[in-house]
């Protein structure tokens, strides 16, 4: 029992350690995005700053992202983009910020069910099946909404959510909040402290995973 009881543990660690991971990279990528947006705004303000008495209001200011310095000759140019749409595409919520939010969705519920959940059956002995999460269920939902119905939660698959119902509308695009991700990560580590509860036997603790806003176990040396 302990044996498979420190399996168990450990299993549940790793997948904590992989959401903080998932969290730290977020939260890189939300201050890489707003760096972009305002590098470049100060750019398009001095470059649509009045010279003189010339006005340069209305011409059309193009980014160009590279590899190399373009002013140096055989530039290698990765794109060409509006200043519009790349200040667009790197603000708050815009679709750099989504396309991040979606691919560590995917991401987190891919490791759950081909890595983390086996895993936590095999320690305990029975099938996969009996190893349930409600928001690995609704995470599972919001994965195939974006993979495979053009980021659309349908309303028969809405009616099936049972944490996240209120987070995300039926019959539109998923569109994910800064807040929403962090729910997110918190509910994860939410139930993470239920499976371990459960798993220990407690059943009136001093607190409940609902009031749990971050979550660890630590590993003996």
């Amino acid at each position: 029992m302990a044996t498979a009881s420190k399996r168990y543990d450990d299993v549940v660690r790793e997948y904590i350690d992989f959401i903080n991971e998932q969290v730290g990279t977020y939260m890189d990528a939300m201050a890489g995005f707003a760096g972009h947006h305002t590098r470049v705004q100060r750019q398009v303000h001095r470059v649509q700053r009045p010279v003189g008495k010339r006005k340069e209001q209305g011409e059309t200011v193009v980014v160009w992202a590279s590899y190399e310095d373009p002013s140096q000759p055989d530039v290698i140019h990765n794109r060409i983009v509006r200043a519009d749409d790349y200040l667009k595409a790197n603000s708050s919520g815009g679709s750099n910020e989504q396309q991040h939010a979606r691919a560590i969705i995917i991401f987190l519920f891919t490791y759950w069910e081909d890595e983390i959940r086996p895993r936590l059956a095999a320690s305990k002995a029975v099938s996969v099946s009996e190893v349930c999460s409600d928001i690995m269920g609704d995470i599972r939902i919001l994965r195939n909404a974006i993979l495979h119905a053009k980021g659309i939660i349908r309303s028969t698959e809405h009616r099936r959510l049972r944490v996240l119902n209120s987070m995300f509308p039926s019959d539109m695009p998923i569109h994910i909040s800064y807040e929403d991700m962090h729910r997110l990560f918190v509910l994860i580590k939410q139930d993470c402290s239920r499976l371990m509860l459960e798993w220990l036997g407690v059943n009136d603790g001093p607190v409940s995973p609902e009031q749990i806003k971050d979550f660890a176990i630590l590993k003996n040396v």
